[in-house]
């Protein structure tokens, strides 16, 4: 199971409305009412506050004037950008580092396929947060801080696809251990343009699989679809 950590009042509601996004029950284009969430939770209007920042943050919400917070309309051409973006910094990451990673990021790309492993039907919250656990330990190997942040500003596009690509969220759950296996048995490898080629072979199935189980390309799309290639 998961390490335990502090978690802020203002995380915990963050994760609140952000599970309520992934389930819909917040559709995008909803108008956010402060006090309702703050009502609904039992808590002040302080850290829902607080909690609608970090969501607009990640790109979830959005402040419009005179309008005030509502959900963001998220795209298949929002979610293709940010994943040939972070396919691309963790590549940066592998190139920095020339294949080569310690054993404390094989151990913690291990346990998080361990996580994946473990996980049943029902626990698709967990899907995008073990993602960003495994892939975390490949962008951190660059020991380079601006990399990882930039690289970080992208991980909400990992909840961003599990929101608009869950035809089957049981399926997604079981296949999580077995692509990012594949990957980590070439990451062990050594072999920088190897593991490059790997990163984007899974980033551009991914892209393409989101397209494919929800209708497939739209009729506007600004990017070439060999853009992985």
């Amino acid at each position: 199971m998961a390490e335990f950590r502090y978690r802020t009042l203002r995380e915990n509601v963050a994760d609140a409305i952000r599970m309520k996004i992934l389930d819909q029950e917040l559709a995008p284009g909803m108008h956010i009412v402060e006090q309702d969430l703050a009502e609904e939770f039992g808590v002040s209007r302080a850290p829902v506050r607080e909690a609608l920042r970090q969501l607009e943050q990640e790109g979830m919400i959005e402040y419009s004037r005179n309008v005030g917070c509502s959900v963001k309309g998220v795209t298949l051409e929002d979610v293709y950008e940010i994943y040939f973006l972070r396919a691309h910094y963790e590549i940066m990451a592998v190139r920095l580092c020339g294949g080569r990673f310690s054993d404390e990021a094989l151990n913690n790309m291990e346990r998080t396929l361990d996580y994946m492993k473990e996980m049943k039907n029902g626990q698709f919250h967990k899907v995008a947060e073990y993602d960003i656990m495994f892939h975390e330990a490949v962008i951190r190997q660059a020991e380079s801080p601006r990399l990882v942040k930039a690289w970080k500003d992208l991980n909400y596009g990992v909840v961003i696809s599990c929101y608009i690509s869950y035809t089957d969220r049981d399926i997604m759950i079981g296949r999580q251990y077995r692509i990012h296996r594949e990957l980590f048995d070439i990451f062990r490898s050594e072999d920088a343009d190897r593991i490059c080629d790997a990163i984007i072979t899974h980033y551009g199935m991914t892209s393409m699989r989101n397209m494919r189980e929800n209708g497939g390309r739209p009729t506007k799309f600004n990017f070439a679809l060999n853009v992985f290639e």
